[in-house]
């Protein structure tokens, strides 16, 4: 698979990819993020979503965190009506089956399901095979 600028990112707190064989912009967290270093990643992962259209959207939630109040707000507010404009309609978890930050994770899931189907599952390939 051939990568260009918009089919990768990567920081101190994520990794995120475009896996072109499985129509997927795949989002890693590696850590705890908030402000400018939680948002530059969700935006790249926002602008690869743009580039491919109808893609899905699977973010690897296993190290997860419990977001701060303004990234909430702007992830519902900002994020997420942005990634409905890139036709995207499937977000995917990643997460054991019983998670630290369950919370967190019911706060988002209940916002997503308003406009996405969402996938959890325990591993990558799980979320694919409930596609």
């Amino acid at each position: 698979m051939s990568l260009n600028e918009t089919d990768k990112f990567e920081s101190d707190y994520a990794i995120i990819e475009y896996i072109e064989k499985d129509n997927v912009v795949f989002h890693v967290w590696k850590k705890e993020a908030h402000f400018d270093d939680y948002r530059k990643p969700v935006m790249a992962s926002l602008e690869m979503l743009r580039t491919h259209k109808g893609s899905v959207f699977i973010v690897d939630a296993r190290n997860g965190f419990e977001d701060v109040k303004e990234d909430v707000e702007w992830g519902f507010t900002y994020f997420l009506p942005e990634l409905k404009r890139t036709g995207c309609e499937i977000w995917g978890f990643i997460l054991p089956e019983i998670s630290d930050i369950e919370g967190e994770i019911d706060l988002w899931t209940n916002e997503i399901e308003k406009n996405f189907r969402v996938i959890r599952a325990e591993k990558y390939e799980d979320v694919l095979k409930q596609i």
